[in-house]
């Protein structure tokens, strides 16, 4: 499932993203500059410290929360695995705006399940 990135005149300073075609008006998941990318790499097995990337964790966080743990799975396959890359190398290091109200839990993860289906 390809990733989908969303520029959104009511957030000019994120980056919406989404698995399916489109995103939920009220559950928006952004890219999380705030946290490192994660590389899993491929030597002879999966791991996280040697061999070739073949796939990048892509943190992301709800509209409306803090602070997340959520990230989503590209696969080198992926058209936008190096774009990927090269969009965290610009933003990354970079703070969260807080969201003006907080989302509760099965709010998160029903908008993370519809937007990334296969990631759950």
């Amino acid at each position: 499932m390809t990733v989908h990135l969303f520029k959104l005149d009511s957030h000019p300073n994120q980056i919406a993203v989404s698995k399916s075609d489109s995103f939920i008006d009220d559950g928006k998941f952004f890219l999380d500059f705030s946290r490192p990318i994660g590389k899993l790499r491929w030597f002879g097995v999966l791991n996280r410290w040697f061999g070739f990337t073949v796939c990048l964790l892509v943190p992301v966080v709800h509209q409306d929360q803090t602070l997340s743990e959520l990230t989503i799975g590209i696969h080198r396959s992926d058209p936008r695995f190096a774009e990927m890359r090269a969009i965290w190398k610009a933003h990354y290091p970079s703070r969260k705006i807080p969201p003006t109200t907080e989302a509760g839990g099965i709010k998160i993860v029903a908008d993370f399940a519809a937007q990334f289906p296969n990631d759950c």
